[in-house]
C-alpha cells in the first residue's frame, strides 16, 4: 500500500479481487492455475525452434505484449525472432502492438544481453512483471484488466484512466498479494484466474 492509497481504497480493491475470484468456475480456476507455466512452455518451443535462450524469447514476448492478444503475442514473437535471425529488416515483420515495442524487442535481440540485462532493457513495469512471471520469478502482473478487476469497473485500455503510474501499480500489486494470501493462492495465480473470469465476462479474446 502506498502513501496515496488509503486503507479504505486498499480494502475495497482486495474485496473486489476476491469477489471476482469467487465467481470463477472450475475451468477458469484450472486454466488460471497453469496459465504462466503454459506460457513458459510456448516460449521454450520458440527457443528450441531457433536455438536461442528462452529468456530472450520471453523478453521479446513481454516487449510485444502491450494491448496485444496472447495468441497474437506468441505469433508476433516467433515472427520477429525468425526475421531477426534470418537477417531480414525490422520492417519486414508486422506485429499487433506499438512500433516502439517492436523496436524494443528487436533491440533486445540485437544486444544479446544476459538475463538481468534483458530484464532491465524491458523497463516498463507491466512488461517487466510479465517477463518475471513467465520465467518463474513469480510476483503479479498488473495490466489494464487487472486494474479494472480491482476497481470493479470496465475502462477501455486506451482510456487515460488505464495508464497506471508507479505508485498505483505498487498499490494494485499489494492488493492482489493480500487477496491471494487470504485465498491461499500465489498472486500470479490469482491474477491469471481473475483475468480469465474478466475476459469471459466481457467477451475479451
Amino acid at each position: 500500500m502506498t502513501k496515496q492509497t488509503t486503507l479504505v481504497d486498499h480494502e475495497r480493491m482486495i474485496a473486489n479481487i476476491v469477489a471476482c475470484y469467487k465467481t470463477a468456475d472450475d475451468d477458469q480456476r484450472a486454466g488460471g492455475m497453469v496459465w504462466y507455466s503454459k506460457a513458459q512452455c510456448a516460449a521454450y518451443d520458440i527457443a528450441a525452434k531457433y536455438d536461442i535462450a528462452v529468456y530472450l524469447v520471453v523478453a521479446v514476448i513481454a516487449a510485444l505484449s502491450p494491448n496485444n492478444k496472447w495468441s497474437r503475442n506468441v505469433i508476433n514473437a516467433d515472427a520477429l525472432i525468425g526475421a531477426f535471425l534470418r537477417g531480414d529488416g525490422i520492417d519486414s515483420v508486422k506485429v499487433s502492438t506499438y512500433h516502439k515495442m517492436k523496436q524494443k524487442a528487436w533491440d533486445i535481440l540485437a544486444a544479446r544481453p544476459d538475463y538481468d540485462t534483458a530484464k532491465t532493457m524491458l523497463k516498463g513495469q507491466k512488461i517487466t512483471s510479465f517477463f518475471c512471471d513467465i520465467m518463474g520469478e513469480f510476483n503479479v502482473t498488473i495490466d489494464g484488466h487487472a486494474r479494472n478487476i480491482a476497481y470493479a469497473e470496465k475502462v477501455g485500455l486506451t482510456d487515460d484512466r488505464s495508464n497506471i503510474g508507479k505508485l498505483e501499480y505498487r498499490a494494485l500489486q499489494a492488493a492482489y498479494e493480500e487477496a491471494a494470501r487470504q485465498l491461499g493462492l500465489m498472486p500470479y495465480q490469482l491474477q491469471a484466474i481473475t483475468w480469465r473470469v474478466w475476459r469471459d465476462r466481457w467477451g475479451i479474446t
